[in-house]
């Protein structure tokens, strides 16, 4: 606008002369020529400053295409990365969903274990208690035990003791079986023997008999018939030979004595010689009765006698072995003296 307003003036300064003076113009010509050159110089100023705008709007313009492309890239990449948001929301999601149902097995198991807890904590309870009891039945126990353990040593000392007495028992037993063989067989000879003796006293009596009456028949009858006496006396005498036990001769006092005075009176002497039978009769019930006392006493004794010493001799084993006889008779179960305490 200056510019054209400059041009104006020039224009007009002819018109303007001829109203003023020439030193006038010349003034305002170096005004204006002053002027001019500086317009000059702000044109040229805004010149520069227009090509450095154009450079700047090309810049610009350059810089708006290439921003243009990386917004384009920004905007490529954020749709992609809004897909990929998006992908992973989705994948969150399910993991969540994932999460929240293992989460709620796991508070349900979470539940279930500590309903198993607390039964465990009840039964730990019981089994402490139970661990108490048995703690102190333990120790009772073992009281016992130590009870046990010494009545047990006792008791291995007493089988020992018994063991020891056992085979004692045992060969002792078969002594005594040995002992009872020999009774038995003793007892047969002894019953031999006594039936021996009653034979020999049998004859025992008849001989005495034949020998008593040979002598009150010496009184009485002539010397010319002892000779018939004497073979008399010679048949019973074979009987004594056939036993195998020697006789025994009768006791002095179980035999009668016979009278030998010889300062008797006739009268008495007639009258032995007329009853001869009488007396031989009268003699004969006393020495049968003699000899059947004898018999019987004798029998009696050794009756006693065997008794005696089997129940001395079984006497004698029982105080030996006074203990476990029940035993010994289960070994012993067919001997006839079984043992008693």
């Amino acid at each position: 606008m200056k510019i054209i307003g400059a041009v104006y003036l020039l224009f007009l300064l002819p018109a303007l002369s001829f109203n003023s003076s020439y030193d006038g113009l010349e003034k305002k010509l170096k005004e204006v020529f002053s002027e001019r050159t500086g317009i000059l110089r702000q044109l040229s100023k805004t010149s520069k400053e227009l090509d450095s705008i154009k450079g700047n709007l090309q810049s610009l313009k350059n810089d708006d295409a290439i921003s243009k492309k990386d917004v384009q890239r920004i905007l490529e990449l954020s749709h992609k990365q809004r897909e990929e948001m998006k992908a992973l929301q989705t994948a969150l999601q399910k993991q969540l969903d994932e999460a929240e149902e293992k989460a709620e097995k796991q508070q349900a198991t979470i539940k279930f274990l500590k309903m198993e807890m607390e039964k465990k904590t009840k039964i730990i309870k019981d089994l402490q208690q139970e661990n108490k009891s048995l703690k102190n039945k333990l120790l009772s126990g073992n009281k016992l035990c130590d009870m046990h353990a010494e009545e047990s040593k006792k008791i291995q000392a007493q089988l020992k003791e018994l063991r020891y007495g056992k085979k004692d028992l045992i060969f002792k037993g078969q002594q005594l079986m040995d002992l009872e063989n020999k009774l038995r067989v003793a007892k047969e000879e002894l019953e031999k023997a006594a039936l021996d003796k009653e034979s020999q006293l049998k004859a025992l009596k008849d001989t005495v008999h034949i020998c008593f009456s040979s002598v009150l028949h010496s009184q009485t009858v002539n010397v010319h018939r002892l000779p018939a006496t004497a073979t008399h006396l010679m048949r019973y005498s074979a009987l004594p030979s056939n036993s195998r036990v020697t006789f025994q001769q009768p006791y002095a006092k179980d035999i009668p004595k016979v009278p030998r005075n010889a300062s008797k009176s006739p009268e008495d002497n007639v009258e032995a010689r007329g009853d001869p039978s009488g007396v031989k009769d009268c003699q004969m019930v006393k020495i049968a009765n003699c000899f059947q006392n004898q018999t019987g006493k004798t029998s009696i004794e050794i009756k006693k006698i065997s008794g005696h010493n089997q129940t001395e001799h079984l006497d004698s084993k029982t105080k030996r072995f006074p203990a476990d006889t029940s035993r010994f008779n289960m070994l012993l179960p067919n001997s006839p003296f079984p043992y008693t305490n």
